[in-house]
């Protein structure tokens, strides 16, 4: 194996353990000899990729590797990202697609990209929607903790205000998103269309984006669904793991 390709594999491996890495890491998870990865180790040490910490003896990213994190989430917009993402996804699919952000109680649509079905633009740039009510908002929503939810929402979705979601429901439905990390709407925000999203935060900003893809109801079964959250959590999962969302790790 390469001196590169060795590199690589030991950066997996960190990335994986969520931890730095010792001599026996390597032999007992990439099945190098001791020998080898006792001489890896320490030749990139000396080049300045890896630091040895003096008491657990194991190496960690040193300062030239996170120079150039730093550089990446610097020139990476979270929103740019997303966008880039979902572009091929609607090239793909072609389905309409969505950015949007959490505004108050509403999500608020960033960025529409049109996709070559039927269904094209329903909603504008700009345009506002009750965020409890699409599938973007709950992907959103799901990420936020329960007092800021039962603050926010409780109040505005009890029984007597006669509204199609309760917040008993809702909180619900946040508890299947943190499990899958996706939403999906069918008939709710808009007639005849429906929905899966995913959103991705930057915990360095602060910023949290969510992304969908729009398409009409009549193509929404199980099969479709199910296809386009792998697509948009595969898409989510490697912003995220780019930007150090932590919510992608797990």
């Amino acid at each position: 194996m390469s001196i590169l390709n060795s590199t690589a594999a030991i950066l997996r491996l960190m990335s994986t353990l969520k931890r730095g890495v010792t001599v026996t890491d390597l032999v007992e998870h990439l099945q190098f000899p001791k020998s080898t990865a006792s001489r890896v180790l320490k030749q990139l040490a000396e080049a300045g990729f890896l630091d040895r910490d003096a008491s657990s003896l194991a190496y960690q990213p040193g300062l030239m590797l996170l120079e150039v994190t730093h550089l990446v989430r610097r020139n990476s917009s979270l929103t740019d990202l997303i966008e880039q993402a979902l572009r091929d996804l609607c090239r793909l699919t072609g389905h309409t697609g969505y950015l949007s952000v959490l505004d108050g109680s509403d999500v608020l649509v960033l960025r529409v990209i049109p996709g070559v079905h039927a269904l094209r633009v329903i909603r504008n740039a700009g345009s506002r929607s009750p965020a409890w009510g699409t599938s973007t908002g709950r992907a959103l929503l799901a990420r936020l903790p329960d007092t800021q939810l039962d603050a926010q929402f409780r109040a505005a979705l009890s029984p007597a205000n006669d509204l199609p979601m309760h917040f008993t429901q809702l909180m619900e439905q946040l508890a299947g998103v943190r499990r899958c990390h996706w939403a999906s709407a069918v008939n709710e925000a808009v007639a005849g269309a429906a929905s899966v999203s995913c959103a991705v935060g930057d915990p360095h900003s602060g910023e949290t984006v969510a992304f969908c893809l729009t398409f009409p109801a009549s193509m929404a079964d199980d099969a479709e669904i199910q296809r386009l959250a792998r697509l948009l959590c595969t898409a989510a999962t490697q912003i995220g793991k780019k930007i150090g969302d932590p919510y992608w790790f797990r």
